[in-house]
């Protein structure tokens, strides 16, 4: 479970120093999002992927 928690937390550091803290506020809103205890709906899953592809054509652009 640690070494889990670790490697994702080396993504999360990687991503961030790659793309910009705005891969963190996309990757920390999405983890809320599935936290629930619901969890996510459709609409969310949606929203994240909407947004995760915006993030990604302004990093291209860029």
């Amino acid at each position: 479970m640690i070494a889990a928690i670790l490697g994702a937390t080396g993504t999360i550091i990687g991503l961030i120093e790659k793309y910009g803290p705005e891969a963190w506020t996309t990757i920390k809103e999405a983890v809320e999002n599935t936290t629930s205890a619901t969890g996510p709906t459709t609409a969310d899953i949606e929203a994240i992927f909407a947004k995760c592809k915006a993030d990604n054509d302004a990093i291209q652009a860029s």
